[in-house]
């Protein structure tokens, strides 16, 4: 703090005293599961221990900016590149190299690379995938949220009385890779026709208009050249 502002607040300098203090170590991060869906890809003690080193940092960080850290999502990945900027695509070839004691063809699998692409009715070309984040980036993302959410849930329990401000656990969600939230209510129709609980409408009946009769005509079978 500048010295033209004065003293520090006693609460700000009980609540460094306690962030400074932290035994990271000490926190319990079993119960946020943090290889949730991603075991046996990551090694998740290994990475907890890492992100433990810089919790403090990241926990001051975090509050001057008032947010919570980023749990990444999911594993991405993205096709592999060869030497030319292009997609190299793979076909499985199958090589015949003899028979089994029962008479059965014997075949060696190999991939090579597919000089003709073929069509969309080739479905047994491949290509090599370059995975830009993996299991283990999940995990040190999520690892480092949960030491992150611990650390304030500590906390919260270690400043009950503080005099200018009130100190609760944090309403983030505590393993927000596992609990999901609701999804949307699909929209109810507005169509009454549609609505069991309404009456149908009832529409008048419209009855045919009557047709204007024809005049009457008279012939006179003398005069009528057609009579015959």
């Amino acid at each position: 703090m500048p010295l033209a502002l004065g003293e520090c607040h006693p609460d700000a300098e009980v609540i460094e005293a306690e962030i400074r203090d932290l035994d990271v170590e000490a926190l319990d991060l079993a119960p946020y599961q943090i290889g949730h869906g991603l075991r046996p890809h990551c090694e998740v003690e290994r990475i907890g221990r890492l992100v433990r080193r810089d919790a403090i940092a990241w926990l001051i960080t975090f509050a001057k900016k008032g947010g919570r850290p980023d749990i990444g999502e999911h594993v991405t990945c993205e096709p592999a590149l060869s030497a030319n900027g292009k997609v190299t695509v793979w076909r499985t070839v199958s090589t015949p190299c003899g028979t089994d004691l029962h008479g059965q063809p014997l075949f060696i699998t190999s991939d090579e690379v597919a000089v003709s692409k073929g069509d969309l009715r080739d479905v047994g070309l491949f290509c090599a995938l370059h995975w830009t984040r993996n299991a283990d980036d999940v995990a040190e993302d999520r690892a480092r949220y949960a030491v992150w959410h611990a650390a304030l849930t500590y906390l919260a329990g270690r400043l009950p009385e503080l005099r200018s401000v009130e100190v609760r656990a944090p309403l983030a969600p505590a393993t927000p890779w596992i609990s999901q939230p609701t999804p949307p209510a699909p929209l109810q129709s507005l169509i009454p026709a549609n609505d069991t609980d309404l009456t149908p409408a009832r529409h008048p009946v419209r009855r045919p208009r009557p047709r204007p009769a024809s005049p009457v005509r008279h012939i006179d079978p003398a005069t009528y050249t057609h009579a015959a």
